[in-house]
C-alpha cells in the first residue's frame, strides 16, 4: 500500500511527503532527506566513515527526477518555475528542463546536540545552465526532541511542500501546483530559525519563526530581499494537518545592464493548508495571498486514491489577477499588464510504484489563460495575443532516491 505520511524526526515536524513502497524496504536501509530541517523517511541513508566504518557522522542521500513536457501552445513556453529562460512550447515542443534534477544531500551528526546538513541540486537554470546549486547550508543545535535552533541556509517553510518540492518523490504530482507553487519566488533563507513542538490531548502543535535574508542573482537581475521574518504553525490529529504561516520581507530589484535599482517594497504572504489522509484515499488543499503593491490570491485542491501501486489523482488551481492598493503610486503600463495575468487549471494525473524507490508519473494540465492576459507564460511571440486561449500540456516523469 502506498500513503502519505507525516514524520517527525530530529524534533521537526515535516511536511506531508508521499512515499511509495516503504515497506519494502530493508531495515538497514533507513530512509532520511532533512524537510524543515528533520529527517523524513523517503531518501535510503548511507553512512560512509573516513576510515571506512560503516558507523559514522555522515550519511549520503540523493534524489532525482527526469522528465519531459509537451505543451499544446506554440506561440508560448510553459515554465513550472518563474526563473526558468524557456520551457515547453514555443521553444521546444518537447522540454525536458522543466522538471528533471538531481540532488545530492549530505547529513552530519556532529554530537547528540548538534547536527549539520548540506544539500546541493542540479537543475535548469535562469542562464541556461545546471549548474549545481547550494539550496540548503544550516547547522542545527537540538534543546531536545522537541526544540531546535539552526543557523545557516533553510527551507521556507511556507506551504506542505515547501521544503521538498524539489523531490518529486515526495509528492503525487509531477510538481506541486504551478498556479500556487510559482508565486513563491524564493525557496530558502540565509539567517536562523527555531522549532517548538508540544501534545496535548491527541493534538500536535508545531510553532517555527524564522529571521533572514535572500539574494538571487540571475543574468541581467539582482534581487534582494531582506529583514525576512515569519512564523508557521501546524497542529495534527489523527489523519488531519492544519498549516497557516505568514512571512514578511523588503525586496528591490537591480538592473545589471543599466545599474538602477528600484524602491523598496514589502512584501507579505499569507498562508494556509489542510489535508486529510486515512489510508485508502487523501484530500489536500493550500491557499496563499500575497501583498506588496498588489493583492493576489492563488489556491488548489487535490484528491487522490491509492490502489495497491497506483494513485490516480485530480487537482483544480487558479490564481487571481492582482489588485492595486488605494495607496499605491500610479502604476506603469508594464505593471498594470502584468497584474492582470491569471490562470486556472484542471489536472489527472497516475502515479505508479513500480519498483523499489522509484516511480513513473504521467499527468494531463489543462490551462485557462484569462481573458485578458497571457497567464503565466514566457517567451510569447510578439503581437500574439494568447488572452483567454486553452493550453493542453502532457507530462512524463521517473522520480527517483537513492
Amino acid at each position: 500500500m502506498l500513503g502519505f505520511s507525516v514524520a517527525h524526526a530530529d524534533g521537526d515536524t515535516s511536511p506531508l511527503l508521499l512515499a511509495a513502497n516503504t515497506k519494502a524496504q530493508s531495515s538497514n536501509a533507513e530512509t532520511s532527506v532533512q524537510t524543515s530541517g528533520t529527517k523524513t523517511s523517503i531518501l535510503p541513508s548511507n553512512a560512509v566513515g573516513l576510515d571506512g566504518n560503516s558507523q559514522s557522522i555522515f550519511k549520503f542521500n540523493g534524489f532525482g527526477t527526469l522528465a519531459t513536457t509537451h505543451s499544446s501552445q506554440r506561440d508560448g513556453d510553459y515554465v513550472p518555475d518563474s526563473i526558468l529562460p524557456s520551457g515547453a512550447g514555443r521553444s521546444s515542443e518537447w522540454s525536458t528542463s522543466n522538471d528533471s534534477r538531481l540532488g545530492l544531500h549530505v547529513a552530519a551528526n556532529i554530537s547528540p546536540k548538534i547536527s549539520a546538513v548540506l544539500q546541493v541540486i542540479s537543475e535548469y537554470q535562469a542562464d541556461n545552465s545546471y549548474n549545481p546549486e547550494v539550496e540548503w547550508f544550516n547547522i542545527k543545535y537540538s534543546f531536545n526532541p522537541d526544540f531546535f535552533i539552526r543557523i545557516g541556509r533553510i527551507a521556507l517553510p511556507a506551504m506542505l511542500y515547501s521544503d521538498s518540492r524539489d523531490v518529486g518523490y515526495s509528492f503525487p504530482w509531477i510538481h506541486p501546483p504551478v498556479d500556487v507553487y510559482r508565486e513563491l519566488t524564493i525557496t530558502h533563507s540565509d539567517g536562523i530559525d527555531a522549532m517548538y513542538r508540544w501534545e496535548f490531548e491527541g493534538y500536535e502543535n508545531t510553532v517555527k519563526v524564522i529571521l533572514g535574508q535572500n539574494v538571487i542573482d540571475r543574468p541581467n537581475i539582482t534581487s534582494t530581499e531582506q529583514g525576512l521574518r515569519g512564523i508557521v504553525d501546524t497542529v495534527e490529529y489523527g489523519p488531519a494537518l492544519f498549516k497557516v504561516g505568514y512571512h514578511m520581507r523588503e525586496s528591490s530589484f537591480v538592473n545589471l545592464q543599466t545599474g538602477i535599482s528600484d524602491p523598496w517594497v514589502m512584501y507579505t504572504d499569507l498562508s494556509l493548508g489542510a489535508s486529510y489522509d486515512p489510508g485508502e484515499w487523501f484530500v489536500l488543499s493550500e491557499w496563499l495571498q500575497r501583498q506588496s503593491t498588489t493583492k493576489v490570491d492563488s489556491m488548489y485542491v487535490t484528491s487522490g486514491a491509492r490502489i495497491e501501486k497506483f494513485t490516480p489523482y485530480i487537482t483544480y488551481s487558479t490564481v487571481s489577477a492582482a489588485s492595486f492598493f488605494p495607496s499605491t503610486p500610479t502604476p506603469t503600463a508594464t505593471s498594470i499588464l502584468s497584474s492582470l495575468r491569471s490562470q486556472s487549471t484542471v489536472s489527472l494525473g497516475m502515479r505508479w510504484d513500480f519498483m523499489k524507490k522509484t516511480d513513473l508519473k504521467v499527468q494531463y494540465d489543462q490551462v485557462r489563460l484569462s481573458s485578458n492576459s497571457n497567464g503565466y507564460l514566457i517567451n510569447v511571440a510578439r503581437n500574439a495575443v494568447l488572452y483567454g486561449d486553452r493550453i493542453d500540456l502532457i507530462s512524463l516523469a521517473v522520480d527517483f532516491v537513492f
